[in-house]
Parts: C-alpha cells; sequence; structure tokens
C-alpha cells in the first residue's frame, strides 16, 4: 500500500475565499520553481487555491519582491523561522508564507481563500460519525487527478481503544477494512492500513497526557 502524502501546510494564517469570484494571482520571482497544492482544496470546508513556490533568491529578496508585489495595503509578522504577508483583495483573503529550507533554498506558500464561503461552510455536516465531544482540528481536502484525498486530524478525552473501536467501525460502514494483518492498540499508539473497492485509508492515533489525537486520511480512486 502506497505511502500517504499530504501537503499539510501548518504554519499558515488562513482566511475563507470566495469560490465564485476570479482567484486572485500572485506572480513568482523570476526563475522559480512553482508547483499547484491541490487541484481543488479545501480547509475546514473552504475553498482554497495553493501554491508551493521554490527559489534560489535568499528571504531577504522574496521579502523585497512580495512587498512590491502586494502593495502597501498588506499586513506582515515574523515567526520563528519563516516570515508572513497577509492582504485583503476584494472577496479573497491572501497569505504568504516564506521559509528558508537551506542556504541556497527559499520555499514559499502562496495560500487565497474566500471569506464569503467560510460563513456558509461554518456550519456544515462532517459527513462522518466521531466519537462524542470530539474536536476538528483541521479537515483537509484535496482533488488530484481524479483522486480525493482527505485528511481529518481530530482530539478528544477518549481512552485510545475506544477511539480505535469507534473509527474501525466508522470504516467498515464505508467499505474499508483493514489492510494485512490488524493492528494491536498499545497504550500510546495505534497505526493502521485500510483497504476497500477504489479507496485506502490511513488511520493514525495518539493517547498523551489524558488526550487523544487521531489523524484519518483517506483516498478515493476514480
Amino acid at each position: 500500500m502506497k505511502t500517504f502524502t499530504i501537503h499539510w501546510l501548518a504554519g499558515l494564517i488562513l482566511a475563507p475565499v470566495l469560490a465564485n469570484a476570479a482567484w486572485p494571482v500572485i506572480a513568482a520571482p523570476a526563475g522559480a520553481r512553482t508547483e499547484t497544492i491541490g487541484q481543488q482544496v479545501r480547509l475546514n470546508g473552504i475553498p482554497m487555491h495553493m501554491q508551493r513556490v521554490l527559489s534560489s533568491k535568499s528571504p531577504g529578496e522574496l521579502l523585497d519582491f512580495y512587498r512590491t508585489e502586494l502593495g502597501e495595503r498588506r499586513a506582515e509578522q515574523v515567526l520563528p523561522g519563516s516570515y508572513i504577508f497577509s492582504q485583503e483583495r476584494g472577496d479573497h483573503f491572501i497569505t504568504i508564507r516564506i521559509k528558508p529550507l537551506s542556504p541556497k533554498l527559499t520555499e514559499v506558500l502562496v495560500s487565497s481563500s474566500d471569506m464569503l464561503e467560510a460563513k456558509r461552510a461554518a456550519n456544515r455536516p462532517l459527513g462522518i460519525v466521531l466519537p462524542a465531544d470530539s474536536v476538528v482540528l483541521s479537515d483537509m481536502e484535496s482533488v488530484d487527478g481524479g483522486k480525493r484525498s482527505r485528511q481529518l486530524v481530530v482530539s478528544n478525552s477518549h481512552a485510545l481503544e475506544s477511539n480505535v473501536q469507534q473509527m474501525t467501525r466508522e470504516l467498515s460502514a464505508r467499505g474499508y477494512q483493514p489492510d494485512g494483518e490488524r493492528a494491536q492498540p498499545n497504550q500510546s499508539s495505534y497505526v493502521q492500513l485500510f483497504k476497500g473497492e477504489q479507496r485506502e485509508a490511513q488511520l493514525t492515533v495518539v493517547r498523551k497526557a489524558n488526550t487523544t489525537n487521531m489523524v484519518l486520511t483517506t483516498i478515493l480512486s476514480p
């Protein structure tokens, strides 16, 4: 079973954006390599466009470039190891994170999201039954090459075994069965791969300091 790889953009300050309006276009520095992250991406139900830019320019040079690109009406924030610009543009919100990866390579993550769509997504049904009193920390969906990927990050106070039983039943009801030998939960962690017809999943559960965190990744093939 293939390794699951979903681009998790921790550290970005993300806000909502209008899917029907024209998406903002942010130029990339000359000579940079750009990668689109997902053909269709939703974070917590909100449509987003995301792009990764890799450049040989220094962080300082890229700061100057994006200051010029965004103009004067922008916000700036320094975080440990990275720098963030943000800007409202019409009904959209733009976030740019600049982070050095090595002395000769700098990464820029550019996201735009819809401030109006956030209101419609606030009370959307989750579409999956989680253990009682669970808190959804993140819900990332994307479409790449026709494959639909979703990653749910969830936290609650239930015992690890209770979470495993609940999620295994939920996955079984959706056509997923353990791939290979069923993993045996211990007191602190559990990892299990699942397969079904044109579908795959990975469930990771970690218990620490009276809190259980779960990451459920599902992939549906066309």
